[in-house]
């Protein structure tokens, strides 16, 4: 298994805007293979969103991102979620056992 973290600061005053995107890009995650697993907003930095989803493998990881952010819904909405997001950091994670 493998987890993503991804770490959003947001542009100023853009959160609830970004909320409502975020919204509709979690309704078609799992139909290509997203597993969305939560996601949080730092109490300390209101420009930050952190969530988190996972995949199988890296391989799987690959083709289920591919299929994601080639679908008709994302490209529907990419123009509108991409630029609230200042900058995105991206890890990950595999569970040490």
């Amino acid at each position: 298994m493998i987890q993503e973290l991804r770490i959003y600061r947001l542009h100023p005053g853009k959160l609830n805007a970004f909320l409502a995107q975020f919204k509709k890009a979690k309704r078609f995650m799992k139909k290509y293979g997203v597993t969305f697993e939560d996601a949080w907003i730092n109490p300390d930095r209101k420009d930050e969103f952190v969530w988190m989803r996972s995949f199988t493998s890296t391989k799987a990881r690959d083709k289920t991102i591919d299929a994601y952010y080639s679908s008709p819904e994302w490209l529907a909405i990419v123009g509108r979620i991409r630029p609230l997001i200042k900058r995105r950091e991206v890890r990950l994670l595999k569970r040490s056992r």
